[in-house]
């Protein structure tokens, strides 16, 4: 009975010692795999701190500003007026009164058509004129008498009338014959002889004032609010090695829908005769913005198929931010949005970084 009691108690004092040593197997097996693992971790970490890349690059800080810019845009150069002489009527052509390519004043006889005819019918309605002029008198003088109706008067005067309306319309016809310089300029070469028949709208020689010229050109509607009547521009042409200065004149109310430019014309004085009419011109425009709007240079921007981006440091590392801009200068671009004033933008190494890059500023320019 005793013999079986402390074999008992045997088997549970074994019992719970196996227990115990289990339990400190555990807990010694579990603290060496939370070792392993913490150690693992700690190298992984390491190793990531390691192979962080740092991106050297300089750097731009964002500010309101004032500048002046440059536009380069090309022009075409026209006489100031020009136009086609032609004739209204058709008539056999008796003269030509000019020598072509040189200067004619407004109002000259450039040609002279036949009008022998129409002489003729004027002299006829002359002689018809006055007649009807000593009709209507005596008419006049026998109404105030009582001699004749008021209706014979009234036919006699029409008759006078009519025919004075036939002598006016002959007047200008004759004055058709006789085809005048409508304004002052350097005539062109002629396109008919003498004693060719002329029909109207056929062109015998062209006009134009080349004392001034007008320049046309067109800028995009962003530099709108930049231009100006009496603003100087300055302009070269292909065959003269020069510099020639004009003024705008004139500026389209409206946006080109088509093209999206504002046309302008410009003047500039050629008495001296060395522009030609037709020449292309390579003009220079030159601006200043009146308020104060955020500039950055050309080198920030990131171009993107819808546009432009741009990399701003924002804690230490890139935030890439899509932007519009507005007006170009020689070497700075108009930001409208997409950046405040005093943001740090990333000027270099814009092909390597990416967004979330950590960038170290190593020059402010």
């Amino acid at each position: 009975m005793c013999h079986g009691i402390k074999k008992a108690d045997l088997n549970t004092a074994c019992m719970k010692k196996s227990i115990i040593l289990y339990i400190l197997a555990v807990v010694l097996i579990t603290a060496s795999i939370i070792k392993i693992i913490s150690t693992r971790h700690k190298q992984k970490l390491k190793k990531q701190a390691t192979t962080i890349q740092i991106f050297p690059a300089e750097g731009y800080i964002a500010r309101d500003t004032i500048v002046s810019f440059e536009l380069n845009t090309v022009g075409t150069i026209r006489a100031y007026e020009s136009t086609k002489i032609v004739s209204e009527i058709s008539k056999r052509l008796v003269s030509i009164n000019f020598t072509e390519g040189t200067f004619v004043q407004k109002g000259k006889v450039l040609f002279k058509l036949d009008d022998a005819d129409l002489i003729a019918k004027l002299v006829k309605l002359r002689l018809q004129e006055e007649l009807a002029q000593h009709n209507e008198e005596r008419h006049k003088a026998l109404l105030e008498k009582g001699g004749i109706s008021k209706q014979s008067y009234d036919e006699a005067e029409n008759t006078l009338k009519v025919i004075q309306a036939e002598i006016q319309l002959l007047e200008v016809e004759l004055d058709k014959t006789e085809i005048r310089a409508p304004f002052s300029g350097k005539i062109g070469l002629r396109y008919i002889s003498e004693g060719a028949f002329v029909m109207p709208n056929k062109v015998l020689t062209n006009l134009l004032d080349v004392s001034r010229l007008r320049i046309d050109l067109s800028v995009p509607e962003r530099y709108a609010n930049n231009i100006f009547n009496g603003m100087e521009i300055t302009f070269t042409v292909p065959a003269i090695p020069r510099v020639f200065k004009a003024n705008i004149k004139a500026i389209e109310p409206n946006i080109d829908l088509s093209t999206r430019n504002l046309e302008i014309m410009a003047v500039v004085d050629n008495q001296d005769g060395l522009l030609f009419a037709g020449s292309t011109a390579k003009i220079l425009l030159k601006f200043q913005e009146k308020e104060k709007s955020i500039y950055v240079p050309t080198q920030c921007l990131v171009p993107s198929p819808l546009g432009y981006r741009i990399y701003i440091l924002n804690h230490g590392k890139a935030d890439l931010r899509e932007i519009t801009t507005g007006i170009r200068a020689k070497e700075y671009v108009q930001l409208l949005d997409g950046v405040k004033s005093g943001d740090t933008l990333v000027m270099t190494n814009l092909l390597r970084i990416r967004p979330g890059s950590v960038v170290q500023i190593n020059k402010f320019n």
